[in-house]
């Protein structure tokens, strides 16, 4: 008990105090992440933040009084004392949400997904899918709702949580407004997924169920595929640039594919803003992603991306429990496809650039119609998102009704 006490108060140090008595609400969001989401369509002031950065002094002292230290159990007290309609979270991979209906099951708990949720982690046993099972799975997990990127997803978290679905798409790709370009300034766009740390010096392990590689050869497929792709452009005369996961302040980025690429031609976009990548793809006439949910993303909204998905995770990665990073997971697909290919063959990647170059846009919408829903449906203005809302009795801004 002593422990779990001074454990909560070095958590005080770091966080603010409101002082403001709880009062009755429509929405209890928990994590603070996506709130500028849900504040395009509802009041904000109807909408109660739990989150470790502000606690609430006088809940807080009601999970004092009762010996209750965990985070999970304070977010509970929120909720008998706030008495939502709905208790949302944009983090859809914390486990701990999922168990707050067994604690108070009278508010609709809703979760919205916001990245793809693949298996693999830094520890043995310790990805999303994981992470479920150790949880209780269905036996103690439960939502009323999950928002999902697609029908894919949506089978994904009904085999591990007991809840219903709704595929809305990715809520902030579905806000995004992009106005298409005058001028196409590349041929071809290498979406970056690099890590947000410089890799020279470290020495990680990932894990994906029993299969391990080291965190270098995870990440040897970025430098491989941007050095085909601009040894491609350059053979072609075609304008080749790399779009940076990570700011100009971050050298480390533009240093790894500066090696990668050696003395071949090509040009980096460092991310400038939230949305610098998406104006980089719009600005090319094609995009190469490996695994990335930008490419779903671009996918949806029937940009052409080609999908190179050899992301290696250890000898067995062609069973069905190790595909996290084969195209389309979870669905199940081909190896190789119009579009995709989960094999590091250059010379698969030679005849999918210079199919989709050659295809004309209605032939392109014609073979990814099969996949979108599926994988990234595209909702522009999360009409069913507000729907669903709207649907709990949870009241509109006029912009909100307007989009419904």
């Amino acid at each position: 008990m002593l422990s779990k006490f001074l454990r909560v108060l070095r958590v005080f140090r770091s966080t603010h105090i409101s002082f403001r008595f709880p009062k009755q609400i429509d929405i209890v969001q928990i994590h603070n992440d996506g709130i500028e989401i849900l504040a395009q369509y509802v009041d904000r002031s109807s909408v109660s933040v739990v989150d470790p950065s502000v606690f609430n002094f006088w809940i807080l002292l009601r999970c004092l009084v009762f010996g209750k230290f965990q985070m999970m159990e304070y977010s509970a007290e929120v909720i008998r004392v706030q008495r939502p309609r709905i208790v949302i979270t944009f983090i859809d991979n914390d486990t701990t949400f999922y168990l707050l209906k067994s604690l108070i099951p009278s508010p609709a708990y809703i979760a919205v997904q916001n990245g793809l949720r693949h298996n693999y982690a830094y520890a043995h046993r310790s990805g999303f899918v994981d992470h479920l099972v150790k949880a209780g799975g269905r036996d103690r997990l439960s939502a009323d709702l999950i928002c999902t990127f697609g029908k894919g997803s949506s089978l994904l978290f009904e085999n591990n949580i007991r809840t219903k679905t709704l595929v809305t798409g990715n809520l902030k790709n579905n806000s995004m407004k992009l106005a298409e370009p005058k001028k196409i300034e590349y041929d071809i766009v290498f979406m970056s997924q690099h890590a947000p740390f410089d890799l020279a010096n470290q020495e990680e392990t990932i894990y994906l169920n029993e299969s391990s590689v080291s965190i270098h050869r995870f990440y040897e497929i970025e430098g491989a595929v941007a050095n085909f792709l601009a040894q491609y452009c350059k053979e072609r005369s075609l304008r080749f640039a790399v779009s940076g996961k990570r700011g100009s302040e971050d050298a480390f980025e533009l240093q790894f594919f500066s090696q990668a690429i050696g003395k071949l031609p090509f040009e980096f976009l460092p991310r400038v803003d939230p949305q610098s990548s998406y104006v980089n793809a719009f600005n090319s006439r094609l995009v190469v992603v490996i695994d990335s949910t930008i490419g779903y993303e671009l996918l949806s909204r029937g940009r052409k991306v080609a999908f190179f998905s050899a992301r290696v995770l250890g000898e067995s990665r062609g069973a069905s429990e190790d595909r996290d990073t084969c195209f389309g997971y979870p669905n199940a697909y081909s190896d190789t496809g119009v579009f995709w290919t989960n094999h590091p063959d250059p010379d698969e990647y030679s005849k999918i650039l210079n199919s989709l170059l050659e295809m004309t846009d209605a032939e392109w919408a014609a073979q990814i119609q099969p996949y979108t829903e599926d994988l990234m449906a595209y909702l522009p203005g999360n009409s069913a998102f507000i729907q669903m809302l709207q649907s709990e009795g949870i009241p509109m801004t006029n912009e909100g009704s307007q989009r419904a």
